[in-house]
């Protein structure tokens, strides 16, 4: 196959984690593999070397001359189809795909009720978009059960593939440190669908029972200055911090006690499985697909996306046995290596590309 995918990003998140997967993957399987990315980005520098980047500025969802750029590298190469991994992508995919007559996948990660009410996505999705790739399960019902898509897709032209991870081996792994002050982490876009303006509440219910602790969060986004302000306002300085970007969210998650996932809205989130990586038992609010995945007090902890359960599944984990605590986190990275390997994941990807393909 020789494929294109679009992204427009221009920050690192979990999106460009699946794609830099993705892009790798099917370039090992001996697939001809491009991306068109933002002009002056320099997160992609885990492409692999056989893999051809193109520049493009991306400035809006009309930009004649990405579309140009896109439509005219397509041609030159014989590309066969295209992968939109974002909204501004979804666009511009489409309308290359209504220009040149090219087949058009998105992969959509999270859940995105908005669809029933953006008029023109809808439009875009019934027109020019030919397949799906979901994360979970429950996404792929949620856009089935949508009437304007349930009358332009059948159940096989979205698909639900998980994400797929490679097993590092770490020097060492940290379990439970012998510490009174429990270590609690996160990482993901600091925006508010991440749900991280939860944890600063709990954070001032958590201070208010004294109880020891620490919470870091590694990321940027919109949400910084805000965070930043409500940790400020709270006198959450010596207990809360936010880490910036990293470059290895799976040494972050070694040295912490506890992961949290706060989101408001997910497909199956990346950090999970980071976090089952090192063995980390996890506390994960129960949206999406977490509950295909995950099972309560066996491989992690679910609670209700709400600043209460939150705080009450954290307490439930300070007052767990130790003994109980490490092997939810060893039950977890048996699941992951059980189920969500990244040959199993590309193999699904590469199966369902070949049927859009002539």
């Amino acid at each position: 196959m020789k494929i294109i995918f679009l992204n427009s990003s221009k920050k690192w998140g979990g999106n460009e984690r699946w794609l830099t997967t993705a892009i790798n993957g099917l370039a090992g399987r001996g697939h001809s593999v491009h991306l068109v990315k933002r002009s002056k980005v320099v997160h992609w520098n885990r492409i692999n070397s056989n893999v051809n980047i193109i520049d493009a500025p991306f400035t809006n969802e009309l930009s004649f001359k990405t579309k140009k750029i896109i439509c005219d590298h397509i041609r030159k190469n014989q590309i066969e189809l295209i992968i939109s991994t974002k909204r501004k992508d979804y666009f511009i995919g489409g309308r290359v795909k209504k220009q040149i007559n090219i087949p058009h996948v998105i992969r959509l990660g999270i859940s995105r009720p908005i669809l029933k009410r953006d008029f023109i996505q809808r439009i875009l999705l019934k027109k020019r978009v030919d397949g799906i790739i979901v994360n979970a399960k429950k996404l792929k019902e949620e856009l089935l059960s949508y009437p304007f898509l349930n009358k332009s897709f059948n159940n096989n032209d979205i698909v639900s593939i998980y994400n797929g991870y490679k097993i590092f081996s770490l020097k060492k792994i940290i379990n439970n440190k012998n510490n009174s002050t429990i270590d609690i982490r996160s990482a993901g876009r600091l925006t508010r669908q991440k749900g991280y303006d939860f944890l600063i509440e709990v954070a001032k219910k958590l201070k208010k029972e004294k109880i020891k602790f620490i919470i870091k969060i590694a990321g940027d986004g919109p949400e910084r200055k805000n965070l930043l302000k409500a940790i400020q306002d709270n006198y959450l300085n010596n207990e809360f911090f936010l880490e910036g970007e990293i470059d290895n969210v799976i040494d972050f998650f070694n040295d912490s006690d506890l992961v949290v996932i706060p989101s408001r809205s997910e497909g199956i989130p990346n950090t999970l499985f980071e976090a089952w990586q090192v063995k980390k038992p996890v506390l994960v609010t129960n949206v999406g697909g977490v509950e295909e995945v995950l099972i309560d007090n066996f491989n992690g902890i679910i609670c209700e996306p709400r600043v209460d359960d939150i705080f009450n599944g954290i307490v439930k984990y300070i007052k767990k046995d130790r003994k109980k605590l490490i092997q939810l986190g060893i039950n977890g990275f048996e699941t992951l290596n059980k189920s969500f390997s990244m040959d199993i994941m590309i193999k699904k990807i590469e199966n369902y590309l070949l049927r859009f393909i002539n």
